[in-house]
């Protein structure tokens, strides 16, 4: 078996728990441990980086691990997949503080055509097998991101025993080269449960969300920002948001995504199978008791939730069943399936704090959408829901080249945009759906512009 290209499930230290807060790659190529130790990704020739080793030829090009230690010598690991043929390049690293595990996402080009994006973990003995992560195969993958989160949730067995479950979401972002030479950004949920890999991770084009049309601006963001997507935490511990430009469509645009809660994958998942069941049971005069048994169903299922939200879902779902106008059996399918999307997008709406979004339009209604990621290859399964919001898209403000950054709020809704010029810090702050004028920093001694970038930083993140 080729160890470079296997796909078996990570090895992870999961601990019980809730939420916590996400863990982010901070600097691509570094991370911080809970003992204060440092690790370095570096890639080059095995001869450069091990002048004594023979784990493989000279010449092939492999991934190491610096780990610096505060009361140790230094020492460098190879990462045991990367020691084939194959090149490597973009490294990225973060370390998760929950499982006590390093996470690292390189590039990997197998032959002159093909690349593929490989993710591995190391616990400080030894290293998980890798997950390879494939998209185009023919295009390049640079800039990889990470960020780890975690939930846990309950679930009952048929004998009515309650177990809780733990639930890892290992979030990718990158950039890969179009056909036409452009950049788009992907993203990809890598998800675990009890530290086993469900088997697949599924690509989303995040551009392709965004859409192709070209906006009014007449200047195309330097290459400089469109090579740097932008992964941060968002409104709270589930959500995550992704920035990025495009010279395409000279934009920059934002996507909120948020990680929705299993139970109500499992809530819904439940009324659909009810649905079909009990109704089957009371056909052909069903409607108005398959509406109240449905309804005590999802109140005694939903026991995660609040009792005044289950009652609400609960409430819709009854509506919904009575509005139903089906008259054969062969209808409570499309019922059950309409009552499980309506669970999802009640608790989609629930999810942003029951508020309405600030540039909700119908059009981005229309953008906005939920994707399940069924492991399962029974569509009656439960899915891993993660949801995907349009935050912002603005056309690309006339800015800078040298040193220009991204910086967007906790949302996404709002962006500053910054660059560097002699002796000060350039920026425009997002104003509904245009740019304010160009302001300034003035940097002093007291003042350099790694301390304004992070005023700058905060100023559009509390927004």
């Amino acid at each position: 078996m080729n160890m470079k290209r296997s796909s078996s499930a990570l090895v992870l230290i999961l601990l019980a728990g809730t939420l916590g807060t996400p863990a982010f790659a901070q600097d691509g190529t570094a991370a911080l441990g809970t003992a204060g130790e440092v690790y370095l990704a570096k890639v080059g020739a095995y001869k450069d980086l091990f002048p004594k080793g023979h784990d493989t030829t000279p010449g092939n090009t492999v991934l190491a691990i610096d780990l610096i230690q505060p009361s140790a010598a230094p020492q460098r690991l190879v990462v045991p997949y990367t020691t084939g043929a194959d090149v490597e390049s973009s490294a990225a690293v973060l370390f998760e503080d929950d499982s006590d595990t390093l996470f690292v996402v390189w590039a990997s080009q197998t032959n002159a055509l093909s690349s593929v994006l490989m993710l591995a973990s190391f616990d400080g003995t030894s290293w998980g097998p890798p997950i390879q992560i494939t998209s185009n195969p023919f295009s390049s993958k640079t800039s990889p991101q990470l960020a780890i989160t975690r939930d846990s949730f309950s679930t009952t067995d048929s004998d009515e025993n309650t177990a809780t479950r733990h639930r890892t979401i290992i979030h990718v972002v990158w950039e890969e080269q179009t056909a036409s030479g452009n950049a788009d950004v992907l993203y990809t949920p890598v998800i675990l449960e009890e530290g086993t890999y469900l088997g697949w991770a599924p690509v989303y084009n995040l551009n392709d969300m965004v859409g192709r049309t070209p906006s009014t601006s007449k200047f195309a963001p330097p290459d400089t920002l469109v090579q740097s997507p932008v992964l941060q935490p968002g409104r709270d511990a589930r959500t995550l948001v992704v920035g990025f430009a495009s010279a395409e469509t000279r934009t920059l645009s934002a996507v909120e995504i948020d990680v929705l809660p299993e139970e109500l994958s499992l809530l819904a998942a439940d009324a659909r199978a009810h649905i079909i069941d009990v109704g089957r049971s009371l056909y052909p005069n069903y409607l108005q008791v398959l509406a109240d048994k449905t309804m005590a169903d999802i109140i005694s299922r939903g026991t995660a939730f609040h009792d005044d939200v289950i009652h609400y879902i609960a409430g819709q779902i009854h509506d919904l069943v009575l509005a139903s106008r089906g008259t054969d059996p062969a209808d409570l399918t499309a019922l059950s399936e309409d009552a499980r999307a309506h669970i999802i997008d009640v608790g989609v709406r629930l999810s942003g704090r029951g508020l309405r979004d600030k540039n909700d339009t119908a059009t981005k209604a229309m953008i906005e959408s939920t994707v399940s990621v069924n492991p399962a290859t029974d569509p009656t399964a439960p899915s891993h829901l993660i949801h995907f919001r349009i935050a912002s898209n603005r056309p690309a403000p006339q800015m800078g080249s040298t040193g220009t950054q991204l910086f967007l709020s906790e949302t996404g809704d709002d962006a500053l945009v910054a660059w560097t010029d002699t002796g000060k810090i350039l920026y425009r702050l997002s104003q509904d759906a245009g740019w304010s004028d160009q302001r300034q920093i003035k940097l002093s001694d007291s003042l350099d512009a790694a301390h304004a970038y992070s005023v700058l930083k905060q100023k559009v993140r509390n927004r």
